[in-house]
């Protein structure tokens, strides 16, 4: 897991330093100039801001100073539950250093189970941290308060750490939630970028086992279960799956995207030079063959980003491989929701600065909530 110890270089904390001063100045720029820049035209002032500080930063910081600048994952989750009066729960998963923190009560019978991204580089930042609580936020509007369930999140091992260690513990962690009486079927996994690779990680571990890690919770044990019973769910934001390899909607849509093709390549780099050749299939799937049967650990996915984000390509792909398998509808409910102006994680960064007058969430976010509503209803 991160280490909050490590101390940054003397060049490293003087580059740090150059980026807090331009920070402001470009903060400046871009608001004065928000009416007519094609990243941030018609957008509201919130917005505004949260793109330009992630952009600047992301773009500006290495993966080491980004780490001590934003500081350690479960630092800012018990920040986060102090500050919405919430008990921190956070359970260790045995066998690794990654470890489940709770969003919610702890409960066993309906899970959102939530993968952060940040490119493998970044901890577990606060508006992901309020990404899943503001979709349960809105369900239980929806529903009345009737409809409710739990949110586990993963917080597990970064960037210098590469390909199996997040599997690895991803698949632990899993093992560990379901011996504990939580039933596959009531689970829904949902990841953002990275965070959504992992999730694809365990897709491809579990149809073709990875040698020499853990294997999946969802591989029927001879004699004892039999079927396997199937996940709930599966919600994949803006997969990442074109790691260090550019796909052509980086450039077309570096110029609107906070996450632009610079940062994108690099990280992506980073993590695959870790990655030793024979494992990079489980890492960037990209033959449709790779998730055949995956009707049999899952009914229904998701997967959604935007049309003016430079990850687009990655989840249109991503689709076009589980379809072309003709999966008949009845055993794979599969949908791909590509909002139209959107950028990366657009719904996290609606949550974060809703552009709804009194804070009302965008049609693009309201389908994840209707889709996680029929999901657990499916699973009922």
């Amino acid at each position: 897991m991160y280490d909050a110890k490590f101390r940054l270089s003397l060049l490293e904390r003087l580059s740090l330093i150059g980026v807090y001063i331009r920070l402001p100045f470009r903060l400046l720029v871009n608001v004065v100039l928000s009416p007519f820049l094609a990243r941030t035209r018609g957008k509201r002032m919130n917005r505004v801001v949260a793109e330009t500080v992630a952009g600047f930063l992301i773009a500006n910081c290495s993966p080491r100073q980004l780490q001590y600048f934003l500081g350690p994952s479960i630092e800012k989750y018990v920040q986060w539950a102090k500050k919405n009066a919430i008990q921190p729960v956070i359970d260790n998963v045995l066998g690794s250093n990654a470890k489940v923190v709770w969003l919610t009560d702890k409960r066993t019978d309906r899970v959102l189970f939530f993968v952060h991204g940040g490119g493998y580089m970044t901890p577990f930042v606060d508006n992901m941290v309020g990404y899943c609580p503001g979709l349960r936020k809105a369900l239980l509007k929806q529903t009345g308060g009737e409809q409710d369930f739990g949110i586990a999140a993963l917080v597990y091992t970064i960037y210098p750490a590469t390909f199996p260690t997040q599997l690895t513990e991803f698949t632990l962690a899993l093992t560990q939630m379901i011996t504990s009486g939580v039933s596959p079927e009531n689970i829904i996994l949902i990841g953002d970028s990275a965070g959504a690779n992992l999730i694809i990680q365990l897709i491809t571990h579990t149809l073709r086992p990875v040698p020499g890690i853990p294997p999946s919770p969802f591989v029927a044990i001879d004699d004892i279960d039999v079927p396997r019973r199937r996940l709930g769910g599966i919600i994949l934001v803006s997969p990442w799956i074109s790691l260090g390899t550019p796909a052509p909607s980086y450039a077309q849509n570096t110029k609107y995207d906070f996450l632009t093709a610079g940062p994108l390549t690099r990280w992506g780099s980073y993590y695959m030079n870790g990655v030793e050749p024979k494992h990079v299939p489980w890492v960037k799937p990209l033959s449709s063959s790779l998730y055949k049967g995956i009707e049999l650990l899952v009914s229904r996915v998701l997967i959604t980003a935007g049309s003016r984000e430079c990850l687009r390509d990655d989840a249109m792909n991503l689709f076009g491989m589980i379809e072309e398998l003709q999966i008949p509808q009845e055993k794979l409910d599969i949908t791909l929701d590509i909002e139209e102006g959107g950028i990366h994680e657009d719904a996290i960064l609606d949550i974060e600065s809703p552009q709804k007058p009194g804070g009302g969430l965008s049609q693009a976010t309201m389908r994840q909530v209707h889709w996680i509503r029929e999901a657990f209803e499916a699973a009922s």
